[in-house]
């Protein structure tokens, strides 16, 4: 089995609301032994660059996320031009160009658009309306990732994603192959903002039945849920008798507050874990509760994302 030497976090290279870059590598340290590493909301993909091996299938109900994927690992020139052309347009053109290219991408669904939205939209908050179309607005007052700077940013990710299978699947469909010998990396949207990116696409008892069937065949998950933000609570219904161990994270700060010129408020995620992890000498015997607060990119507050 080939390995991926030397792990670490990149830059983004898609702009992700929840993103796991700044502790990818403290979480990957809970990681099991296994042989295959899935990801079913896959996301910015911060965690790919440290599965530990070459092979991988990372999937998500977006095509034009995972076509993005794709191109990037198969064809990045591609869309590093793509991109070029759009963010000079955008320089000379002025703001119009985004709406432009945001009216194209919700006829067409291209993922190049889908790139340049990502990183010139308004805190790079993916959001679609309930017809399904993007409906983030211009960052004014940023001119987003420079063409230069993203070039090697793609560069850098088309080679860490080579050997991982990018699929457009629910993420039961895609871990129908998952066996006692794999592990999977969960990283769903909010409990209570489920239908965030695709309305009516993540059923709470659903998730629960599928993290059963990952138990009795007896899979390895990691699952990043809910938690809180300032002094509001997002309380999930995660049966107990699902994980072993639950790790609280600090995840930065929300940046909702700060648009609404308010003090920020402190965001806590919730990390399970379905078997013992490595660091089980910390855990609390009452609780079976791991205490590791780190920081890490911020995760919306379920209250806060409204479309």
């Amino acid at each position: 089995m080939s390995r991926v030497a030397q792990p670490r976090a990149l830059p983004p290279v898609i702009k992700w609301p929840g993103s796991k870059r700044l502790v990818a590598a403290q979480l990957a340290a809970y990681f099991p032994a296994f042989d295959r590493y899935f990801e079913p909301f896959v996301g910015g993909g911060s965690m790919l660059p440290f599965r530990g091996q070459s092979s991988a299938i990372a999937s998500d109900i977006m095509p034009e996320l995972i076509h993005l994927w794709t191109t990037i690992r198969d064809k990045p020139d591609l869309a590093i031009a793509g991109y070029t052309k759009r963010w000079h347009a955008r320089q000379q053109s002025g703001y119009t160009v985004f709406y432009d290219v945001r009216d194209s991408f919700n006829l067409t669904r291209d993922p190049i658009d889908f790139l340049f939205l990502s990183r010139t939209c308004v805190n790079g908050l993916i959001r679609f309306n309930q017809d399904g179309g993007f409906n983030n607005s211009l960052h004014h007052t940023r001119p987003g990732i420079a063409p230069e700077t993203l070039a090697r940013v793609i560069l850098m990710w088309s080679s860490a994603i080579q050997g991982v299978d990018f699929q457009v699947a629910d993420y039961t469909a895609a871990l129908g192959s998952v066996t006692k010998n794999d592990f999977v990396f969960l990283d769903p949207p909010y409990e209570s903002t489920r239908g965030r990116y695709q309305f009516g696409s993540f059923e709470p008892e659903r998730f629960y039945a599928e993290l059963d069937r990952l138990n009795r065949i007896g899979a390895k998950w990691m699952l990043t849920y809910d938690g809180n933000a300032g002094k509001r609570t997002y309380k999930v219904g995660l049966p107990r008798e699902l994980y072993k161990a639950k790790v609280a994270i600090h995840t930065g700060n929300s940046p909702f507050p700060r648009l609404m010129k308010q003090d920020p408020d402190r965001v806590t995620e919730s990390v399970y874990l379905n078997y013992k992890p490595p660091a089980a000498s910390r855990l609390n015997p009452r609780e079976n509760l791991l205490t590791h607060p780190v920081p890490i990119a911020p995760r919306i507050a379920p209250a806060e994302t409204a479309r």
